[in-house]
């Protein structure tokens, strides 16, 4: 079962067709991602590439995502697999460990690092 978001839908993915381009700067300008769920953010957004070691190392305590994953207690080590972890404990552990109030946060306020140095 799906919902029906109108237009939106294709929007949103006509945005997120402009990630694959490398211009997430346009994508932040047409569209608020802090308005998505956090989901489409990870299955869309290149977060190998937004959650960098620069990021992290200027935004969190933690040198790397393989740093910030397991200091959780989370075996993933990569971009990859934070799609399959657990966004609660997730949520949790960025909130407790880092200034953001969860990944979504985190994630927003990286596309706009990213952006920034592009």
């Amino acid at each position: 079962m799906g919902f029906n978001l109108g237009g939106l839908g294709d929007k949103v993915q006509g945005l997120m067709n402009t990630v694959k381009d490398g211009n997430i700067g346009e994508l932040l300008q047409k569209f608020p991602l802090d308005q998505l769920p956090l989901d489409q953010l990870l299955q869309k957004l290149p977060v190998d590439q937004l959650l960098s070691s620069s990021f992290l190392q200027q935004f969190t305590p933690f040198q790397s995502l393989k740093e910030l994953l397991q200091s959780g207690g989370f075996s993933g080590s990569s971009a990859e697999d934070l799609k399959s972890l657990p966004p609660d404990q997730l949520n949790e552990h960025v909130n407790q460990t880092t200034s953001f109030g969860s990944l979504k946060d985190m994630l927003v306020k990286a596309a706009e690092f990213y952006a920034q140095r592009k």
